[in-house]
């Protein structure tokens, strides 16, 4: 659904060029014997996503006509948005290139073969070879042209970030879901409840009374599946849900699986709904109330483990730009409320999407093209601080994280293992495929599953009931969650180490209090198994019931309401990267963006590249302090060494190169950065680190902004 927005993207650009294309030369008479009528059918297939069918018709004009620009381009293209084309789409690019003069290649024409080239070599994960061209294009580039720039400048960016991932991957074990659960079409968005013993997902495949769309694939319907321990079978369709060939496509499911948030198309554009299920069936959907849907597009929501507490994407006017990650809480009275822009923190200006919040109530997952990303959308997360603020997205490193859109990541709940959507791994059975993702490190998130039911003194009017959670240690409210309105029972994830106060009211102010201990023998990682709130609840005064020892808690542990499930005791090892802080300590630790700077030598560069020890003027050092402030956004500097294991002893290793006035930088991921130099532009930058690279003093640079290193530096 959101990768197709992307592949559009691209193909208005193809539009763009054709017509450049078409007002330029007609080399030996290509555009005068090629059937017009072909290459309308072949643009109209790929306007309509069919990049397949739009190919095989480019491959007859191109086959007929080799030097036919337009065919050329539009059909790299094509194979770029395909899920493994992208190395045939550069040698569409560069036989493309091929054709233009030189001075051809210097305008808008090699401008814009050479950037997709330069896309065409990340998604085939050689980030150095795209830096190279994008360099390259910036050389010849007009600087008045300030939105191709900026649009170089950025992609060069992304590179960077993208060769810092891959060459530090996270450890995990991948495992496709078979073909019980993937297809040959688009399966994606799965989605499981803290039980994890079904599987909810959606597809494109094929259905009896389904057609097929112009794309060459189906409409998007919901299917489940059991998950019998290594024993999948085959997905069934969710016919509640079924409307005849219009998309609905499963958004997210509450962790009790008792709520589905659903996304459809509708009179007022893209609009999100919810589901309940009773015990015996799924509800009809019905439309989240204004203001979570507006007229713009909301196109995914996600409910916290309380129900009260709704993440969703929009594109309403107010954003930060493109699709932005808006927050409604339920009021007393069970209305939700004007939705909050999650801010700068989480929102970019570019496009956020497929927000999950954790069973913790304050883990954030979701899908960005801003922040650090590979390329298009990666999955990140963030984690909610005491005051409500968010700590800095992290992106989840690669291989999870591509130059492609990477989204539908689906955590569970002690964040070992989650279910991914992916079109990039060997195994695929076509179009993007269902995985179950393993982390080979110690995820150290501990919670307890309490299940609770509405006291009987309530009666069984339980709509306007709500189960307030404090934690006592601070009087904190972590919890305000809604039971369900059928049997009054609810579900509560709590972290163990606090005892908290758990109040049962309603609209009539009535209120029963009970007390919890929440211990590590509670933990759901240890036990696989839920606790029931009745068997560890405490009366006021606070007496401590619960024994810390396991063999007490077993007693009640083995209580027949108990649900067994199946959870994986594995682990995430921490990315190296930038912006990566281990997964394992999303609860714990999180993310600072305070900074301070170490100035390891007096001297600082200027913008002249005519030599280097000569154009070297040497300040004091509270002017290079000043001038390297994190108050200090614009500009770029050059990033000559980051090194992990320690920091340099000295920095005779600069000196023999001649640079003096490095400036070190301790980061938050571990990692210890030297830069040199400060420039307003790229072009000046570019050209001293082409001619430090040509003198052989350094093998690469990277060039940075300056501002990224208010986000990277630890106090």
């Amino acid at each position: 659904m959101k990768k197709l927005f992307y592949k559009l993207t691209l193909l208005l650009m193809s539009i763009l060029l054709f017509v450049a294309i078409s007002t330029s030369q007609t080399k030996d008479g290509v555009r005068s014997t090629r059937s017009t009528k072909l290459f309308k059918r072949a643009m109209s297939l790929a306007e309509q996503e069919n990049y397949k069918d739009a190919i095989e018709v480019f491959k007859i004009i191109v086959e007929h006509n080799p030097e036919d620009l337009d065919a050329l381009f539009n059909m790299g293209l094509c194979y770029l948005n395909t899920t493994d084309g992208a190395d045939t789409a550069v040698i569409c690019f560069n036989k493309g290139l091929d054709i233009l003069t030189t001075e051809e290649k210097q305008g808008y024409l090699g401008a814009e073969l050479g950037l997709s080239l330069g896309k065409a070599y990340q998604v085939l994960l050689k980030p150095l070879k795209a830096i190279a061209i994008y360099e390259e294009l910036i050389q010849y580039a007009d600087s008045t042209n300030t939105a191709f720039m900026k649009e170089l400048e950025r992609e060069i960016q992304i590179c960077h970030h993208a060769n810092f991932f891959i060459n530090n991957p996270i450890e995990l074990t991948v495992e496709n879901m078979g073909s019980g659960v993937n297809s040959m079409y688009d399966d994606h968005s799965p989605l499981i409840a803290v039980s994890e013993s079904q599987l909810f997902f959606t597809s494109r495949r094929n259905w009896i009374k389904l057609s097929l769309l112009p794309d060459g694939q189906y409409a998007e319907k919901i299917y489940s599946v059991p998950l019998a321990a290594n024993n999948w079978e085959s997905a069934r369709l969710l016919k509640v849900f079924f409307k005849q060939n219009e998309h609905e496509a499963a958004a997210s499911l509450s962790p009790d699986g008792n709520d589905m948030v659903l996304f459809r198309n509708d009179e007022h554009g893209k609009s999100l709904y919810l589901s309940h299920f009773d015990g015996n069936s799924w509800s009809s959907p019905e439309k989240l109330p204004f203001p979570i849907n507006s007229y713009a597009q909301e196109t995914h929501g996600s409910i916290s483990a309380d129900k009260s507490t709704f993440f969703f994407t929009s594109d309403r006017e107010g954003g930060l730009g493109g699709l932005d990650i808006y927050m409604s809480k339920k009021n007393k009275n069970g209305v939700w409320g004007e939705p909050k822009n999650l801010g700068p923190t989480i929102n970019s200006e570019f496009d956020e999407e497929t927000p999950m919040i954790h069973y913790d109530g304050k883990t954030l997952y979701f899908s960005s093209e801003g922040h650090n990303t590979m390329g298009r959308l990666d999955v990140f997360y963030s984690q909610m601080n005491e005051d409500s603020t968010w700590t800095r997205p992290v992106n989840m490193g690669y291989p999870i994280n591509t130059p492609d859109d990477d989204f539908f990541f689906v955590p569970t709940i002690n964040k070992s293992h989650a279910y991914y959507a992916s079109s990039k791994f060997a195994d695929n059975y076509g179009g993007s495929d269902i995985y179950h993702v393993k982390f080979n490190a110690d995820a150290n998130t501990e919670l307890a599953v309490v299940e609770g039911m509405v006291s009987d003194e309530f009666g069984d009017d339980f709509e306007n009931m709500r189960i307030l959670v404090t934690r006592r240690k601070d009087n904190k409210l972590v919890g305000d969650y809604r039971p369900n309105a059928e049997s009054g029972t609810y579900m509560m994830f709590l972290e163990i180490g606090y005892e908290y106060e758990v109040k049962e009211t309603n609209d009539k102010d009535s209120a029963e209090v009970s007390f919890l201990n929440v211990t590590t023998e509670m933990s759901y990682l240890h036990h696989k198994k839920s606790v029931v709130f009745n068997d560890v609840a405490m009366d006021a005064p606070l007496r401590r019931i619960i024994q810390t020892e396991l063999n007490n808690f077993t007693e009640f542990a083995n209580n027949e309401i108990l649900k067994e499930v199946n959870s994986a005791n594995v682990t995430t090892k921490p990315v190296k990267s930038s912006s990566v802080v281990p997964v394992s300590q999303a609860v714990s630790k999180p993310v600072t963006s305070k900074s301070s700077k170490v100035v390891v030598a007096k001297p600082v560069v200027t913008e002249r590249v005519t030599g280097v020890e000569k154009d070297i003027e040497k300040p004091k050092v509270k002017e290079v302090v000043a001038k390297y402030s994190s108050k200090q956004s614009s500009g770029y500097t050059l990033q000559l060494l980051a090194l992990k294991k320690a920091p340099l002893k000295d920095y005779n290793f600069f000196k023999e190169r001649g640079i003096t006035g490095v400036v070190e930088y301790k980061c938050i991921d571990g990692f210890t950065r030297y830069t040199f130099g400060t420039f307003s532009g790229y072009k000046p930058s570019l050209q001293l680190k082409r001619k430090l690279i040509k003198e052989g003093k350094f093998k690469d640079i990277w060039i940075r902004p300056i501002k990224d290193f208010e986000t990277l530096e630890i106090e």
